[in-house]
């Protein structure tokens, strides 16, 4: 088995004064990493991109109301909670590596079965294990990259991630959305599925990275890790985890908000799939300013204007009447999202302990995920009571709540980083 010692390769490579050359030796990381991390990550997110205008549309033609939508697309938030505390015990007592594969098996069976049923109780389930799978693979992957790759760095690893994610929600729903309307919503949903199934195949046959071998089958961490992380570091998860988790709810309520709206001017699939792209496409162009931002500047110089942008776009879309102002709602959202690629990944990963930081991670993600829940309902509830264009503004009020709490309560974070071995 080929292994991959990412984060030696930018401790050795110096340039002719004997310094270490960073740009060179982040390169030679990144490609280091395409195969154990983007390439699973890539397959996880297309099947969750998939889902997108799909879903939506799914149940609204099985007769849902915005209420109805807004729970089941809830749920996977609330699923995604619930298991990223479990993520973080198998991540400790089995390792990453076993987490992310176990993640992609669920994740793809549970999406793959949400066109076998119409009943609401059936989709919520499948929802709540869909998020415990996206949950364990964004940990598994998260603590990998906080693992091998030194902090100076890590701004621009994770804005690769976040462009990884990025491609997938390019791609994914713009298929979803042809699939759907040519060979119907069942056939999108298992064409989701067997996507990200294939991402399990780099993971288990493909090159490891330095020391997973030698962890695997031996406790990574202590199993009382996870609840010591939670204990000893409550009022560290409180501080860092709220404002992220209102810039999560915003970021899942778009992903609702956005196709309802484009479907209200009664839109198809297709159309609906090919308006989500067009945000994200502006969205992917700018991942790299992200990680130079956050390296060379700071995380807060890429955060505070992508979420602004962020609100900016809402309040448009809470204005549009018809399709061409959605896109430019979208682009403009996509602009911002672009610019805040990876931060949140980035942010967890500078305040993680360097003795434990998978059972850290996996509880601020239950935190943060919290956001996957409200954001989704917000739009639901909001959309049924008012309408359409008073949840598009809901969203750019929380969105101002959270960057005031990132920028006032939390602060920089890039100097906060621990050094690891």
């Amino acid at each position: 088995m080929t292994h991959i010692g990412a984060e030696a390769t930018l401790r050795t490579v110096t340039d002719t004064a004997g310094r270490p050359d960073v740009e060179t030796s982040l390169g030679a990381t990144l490609r280091a990493l395409a195969l154990p991390i983007y390439l699973p990550w890539f397959t996880a997110v297309f099947g969750v991109g998939v889902l997108v205008p799909v879903l939506p549309l799914y149940l609204r033609d099985q007769g849902a109301s915005f209420t109805l939508v807004s729970v089941v697309l809830a749920a996977s938030g609330v699923g995604a909670t619930i298991g990223a505390l479990p993520s973080g015990s198998i991540a400790g007592r089995f390792g990453e590596r076993a987490l992310l594969v176990v993640s992609l098996v669920v994740l793809a069976a549970s999406t793959a079965l949400l066109g076998v049923t119409g009943a609401a109780v059936a989709l919520v389930a499948l929802r709540l294990a869909e998020g415990a799978g996206s949950v364990g693979v964004t940990i598994a992957q998260q603590t990998r990259i906080t693992r091998h790759v030194p902090a100076r760095v890590r701004g621009r690893s994770m804005s690769l991630a976040g462009g990884t994610f990025r491609l997938a929600m390019l791609i994914g729903p713009v298929t979803g959305g042809v699939v759907a309307d040519r060979a119907g919503f069942t056939a999108a949903f298992a064409l989701a599925g067997a996507v990200t199934a294939a991402g399990a195949l780099p993971v288990l046959f493909g090159p490891r990275l330095a020391g997973e071998e030698r962890r695997e089958g031996d406790p990574v961490e202590a199993p009382s890790g996870l609840l010591d992380a939670l204990r000893r570091h409550r009022r560290l998860l409180l501080r860092v985890g709220v404002g992220p988790a209102l810039v999560l709810a915003v970021r899942s309520g778009r992903m609702v908000v956005v196709p309802l709206t484009a479907a209200a001017l009664d839109l198809g699939p297709a159309a609906v799939g090919a308006i989500v792209a067009a945000g994200t496409a502006a969205d992917l162009l700018l991942f790299p300013i992200s990680g130079h931002l956050m390296d060379r500047r700071g995380r807060l110089w890429a955060m505070v204007p992508s979420f602004t942008l962020l609100a900016v776009g809402l309040v448009v879309l809470a204005a549009a009447t018809t399709p061409a102002l959605v896109v430019v709602a979208g682009v403009v959202m996509g602009i911002g999202n672009g610019l805040g690629s990876g931060t949140m990944l980035t942010l967890g990963s500078d305040v993680a302990p360097a003795d434990a930081p998978g059972p850290f991670l996996a509880a601020l993600g239950a935190f943060h995920d919290l956001g996957r829940i409200i954001g989704p309902l917000v739009v639901g509830v909001l959309a049924d009571a008012v309408g359409l264009r008073f949840s598009s503004l809901a969203l750019a009020g929380v969105m101002v709540l959270g960057i005031v709490w990132i920028v006032v309560v939390i602060g920089e974070t890039v100097d906060r980083a621990p050094s690891r071995p």
